[in-house]
């Protein structure tokens, strides 16, 4: 929906709750698409995104699609109040790979009363993906898969094809033996387009890419990415086929790892921290992410003290700290996204530092030379002329923003290859190391150019 359309859906639902016009709302819901009400409720206060969704629970099919497409942060805000009874029906209309998502972003008490008022063999198929971790394979994929005997003919297999009801989206044919086990794989357009009496074994492609329950998310949305796939099965250790992950699972999470690495890289964390809601947690987890850049600006503020009869003798020393500091930061974090999104996506070796650096050390220098010319050249007129000053400045601003690459470029590196999270220990190391060692590269260096 148009960003236009949408803020004048959420003015429209904002005014109908206030004013309580409930036929006019009901209207609007009715003509409104699931996702955009999901969308919408997120941005209205709680209060009135819980009188709207208490109203759409006399259609269940209608308020389970609303609730699939909402924020799961904000999920439990949205439920808070209702019982199970009310909440059960909807259970029935959501995928269990999506129903078991939400299950994890209810509380404990409720997820479990939900889980017990369930069917069995539904409650079984819940607890099972469960069981999974929430960034693996077996954590998003959908147990419904359509998988047929490699025994059957074309024929046949169209009959299944057109009878199966359980199955989420089918894209292609999985092919399994007696024993349940992966062989084959073949396309629709293939199962429609060979002679009927022709069997699956013989139509089938045998070298299946399939991924196990335990690999990471942010793996499977490579492979999928690598091999444009529409879906990827899932199997155990001996092979058998559990599940089915579909595209529509990997954009989510695709989605989903950008956002943790974007906070993570912000040092906000990748805990609950949506606008306006949780104080203290926000405080308790922003807060020591600024505490190591406190560290860093106070070292910093130590080793310019040390600096001080210097910078009496040559007071316009200090007017280009600030421009040194940030490009010298700005410069680490432009090197800093392009390598923690580069390995994210697959597209960079960790072991291959020296070559990742190379690369950026290439870009920079030039970018690096630029800069410290126009400012080295600032630096000459306002000085009076001096040159030394001049030529103090440009090289100082060209060490720190190679300084600056070479932190952006290698500790993501390190910390893949040692099995940190490069999104996490990339901020704060990148800025304590710019603002101690960016400091003493600049002072050093104006001290052997100006003589002190």
């Amino acid at each position: 929906m148009p960003k236009d359309r949408h803020q004048l859906l959420v003015d429209t639902l904002r005014r109908f709750v206030r004013r309580g016009a409930d036929a006019h709302l009901r209207r609007t819901l009715e003509k409104t698409r699931s996702e955009d009400v999901a969308g919408a409720l997120a941005e209205l206060m709680r209060r009135e995104a819980r009188i709207i969704f208490t109203g759409l629970l006399q259609d269940p099919e209608r308020a389970a699609e609303v609730l699939n497409a909402y924020d799961p942060v904000l999920v439990p805000d949205l439920v808070e109040g209702l019982s199970v009874e009310q909440l059960l029906p909807l259970f029935s209309h959501i995928p269990p790979d999506d129903a078991a998502d939400l299950l994890a972003t209810l509380p404990d008490e409720l997820s479990a009363a939900i889980l017990e008022a369930l069917a069995d063999e539904e409650s079984h198929d819940l607890e099972e993906l469960m069981q999974y971790g929430e960034d693996t394979a077996g954590g998003i994929m959908s147990p419904e898969v359509f998988a047929l005997d490699k025994e059957l003919t074309a024929r046949e297999a169209i009959v299944a094809l057109q009878e199966a009801d359980s199955a989420e989206i089918v894209f292609y044919v999985y092919c399994i033996n007696e024993e349940g086990t992966l062989v084959g794989v073949l396309s629709l357009r293939q199962l429609l387009t060979v002679p009927p009496a022709m069997q699956l074994k013989d139509l089938m492609n045998s070298d299946v890419i399939s991924v196990p329950v335990t690999m990471d998310q942010e793996e499977v949305a490579q492979i999928v990415a690598r091999y444009d796939l529409l879906a990827l099965p899932v199997a155990d250790e001996f092979n058998k086929l559990v599940g089915v992950i579909t595209v529509d699972d990997v954009i989510d999470v695709l989605r989903d790892e950008a956002t943790e690495d974007m906070m993570l890289m912000a040092g906000v964390g990748d805990e609950d921290l949506a606008v306006g809601r949780g104080t203290l947690r926000s405080v308790r987890t922003r807060l020591p992410w600024l505490m190591a850049s406190l560290g860093g600006g106070l070292g910093a503020a130590v080793l310019i003290t040390g600096f001080e009869a210097k910078l009496a003798e040559v007071a316009i020393l200090a007017a280009f700290i600030p421009i040194v500091m940030g490009l010298g930061g700005n410069v680490g974090v432009q090197s800093s996204t392009i390598v923690v999104r580069s390995l994210a996506m697959g597209q960079l070796d960790p072991s291959r530092v020296l070559f990742a650096l190379w690369s950026e050390i290439k870009v920079s220098f030039i970018i690096a030379t630029v800069c410290s010319l126009l400012v080295g050249a600032a630096a000459f007129g306002m000085g009076n002329a001096d040159l030394r000053l001049g030529a103090a400045v440009c090289n100082s601003i060209l060490a720190v923003m190679i300084l600056g690459a070479t932190l952006g470029t290698t500790v993501p590196m390190l910390s893949d290859r040692l099995g940190i999270d490069p999104a996490v220990a990339t901020g704060p190391i990148l800025t304590t190391g710019i603002d101690l060692l960016g400091v003493l590269i600049y002072f050093v260096l104006a001290s052997l150019w100006l003589g002190l």
